[in-house]
C-alpha cells in the first residue's frame, strides 16, 4: 500500500471508480444543463461538475464525458447517490438514465477517461488519503456546502442560465464567502470527524475528515475566512494547526511520523 501511495504522490498509475450513469434521449441537453454547474455549450470534457440544490449547497458531483447518444457521468461519490439526484428532478423530460459497467479512471497526473475496466488501478482504500494530500475533493466532505466554501468556484459557470441552485450562484458572484477550505495538521489526539472547531472558545468551522498518515494526523476542514493559517484550534477532543489546502508538498513529503 505505501509503494502505491508513493507511486500516486509521483504521478503514476490511476484510481478506478466503478459505475458510469448515461444521460440519453431528445431532452438530454436541455436537461443536464438545467442540473449542472457548468455550461455544456462550452464544456470541453471531460470535466467536473456540481450538481446544487435551491439553497447554492452540493449535493452531488460528477465528471462529464461526451456520449454518441448523449453524456456520461462518472459520479465522484456512489451511481445511486448520483441517479437518485437526477430522477427527482425528470418531470415531462425525455431523458432516460442507463447504469453502464465501466470505469472512470483518474491518473495520478490529473488525466480522467472512461475504460471498460479498472484492472491494474492502485487500490481504492488508498484513494481517501492520496485526495486529502493532493487536495481532491471527496464528495462525502463537501456535500451540504457551498461551491465558493470548499474552493470549487471554478466549477461553476456563470451566465450559463437557468439550473438547479443558479439564483443563490448568482447572488454570490463576486462577493467573499464567509468560510474557505483548509489543511488540519494534528497536534494532540483527537476522535474521528466531523466535528466543530473551535478558536479560544468561539465555533469557527468544521472538521470534515481527520487521518492518521505517514506524517502524522492530518485532516481538511470548512472554517471562517478570518481564521489563519497555523492558527491552533480545538475540536474532537484534540487540538489542530491550520495549514494551506491542498497541502504544500512538504507536508507529506520526507516528514514522516516517528510513531
Amino acid at each position: 500500500m505505501e509503494a502505491a501511495l508513493e507511486k500516486a504522490l509521483a504521478g503514476e498509475g490511476y484510481f478506478a471508480f466503478p459505475g458510469v450513469l448515461l444521460v440519453r434521449g431528445p431532452d438530454a441537453f436541455s436537461f443536464l444543463q438545467g442540473q449542472a454547474t457548468r455550461d455544456l455549450r462550452r464544456l470541453s470534457p471531460p470535466a467536473g461538475t456540481l450538481f446544487l440544490n435551491h439553497r447554492g449547497q452540493i449535493e452531488e458531483a460528477a465528471t462529464v464525458f461526451l456520449h454518441p447518444e448523449g453524456f456520461l457521468l462518472a459520479p465522484w461519490g456512489t451511481l445511486e447517490g448520483l441517479r437518485a439526484r437526477l430522477r427527482r428532478y425528470i418531470v415531462f423530460d425525455q431523458v432516460e438514465l442507463v447504469e453502464l459497467p465501466l470505469y472512470r479512471l483518474l491518473h495520478a497526473d490529473g488525466r480522467e477517461e472512461v475504460a471498460q475496466s479498472g484492472e491494474g488501478a492502485h487500490p481504492a482504500g488508498l484513494y481517501p488519503l492520496y485526495a486529502l494530500l493532493k487536495g481532491l475533493p471527496l464528495l462525502a466532505d463537501i456535500r451540504g456546502e457551498l461551491p465558493q466554501s470548499v474552493g470549487l468556484l471554478h466549477l461553476v459557470d456563470y451566465g450559463k442560465g437557468c439550473y438547479v441552485g443558479q439564483e443563490i450562484m448568482a447572488r454570490l458572484e463576486g462577493k467573499e464567502v464567509h468560510h474557505r477550505p483548509v489543511g488540519l495538521r494534528g497536534l494532540a489526539p483527537s476522535q474521528g470527524a466531523p466535528f466543530d472547531l473551535l478558536l479560544e472558545g468561539r465555533k469557527v468551522g468544521e472538521a470534515k475528515r481527520v487521518v492518521e498518515t505517514p506524517w502524522g494526523v492530518l485532516g481538511f476542514a470548512v472554517v471562517r475566512q478570518e481564521v489563519p493559517l497555523k492558527a491552533v484550534l480545538e475540536g474532537g477532543g484534540g487540538r489542530f494547526q491550520v495549514e494551506a489546502w491542498p497541502f504544500e508538498e512538504a507536508a507529506w513529503s520526507g516528514r514522516r511520523s516517528s510513531g
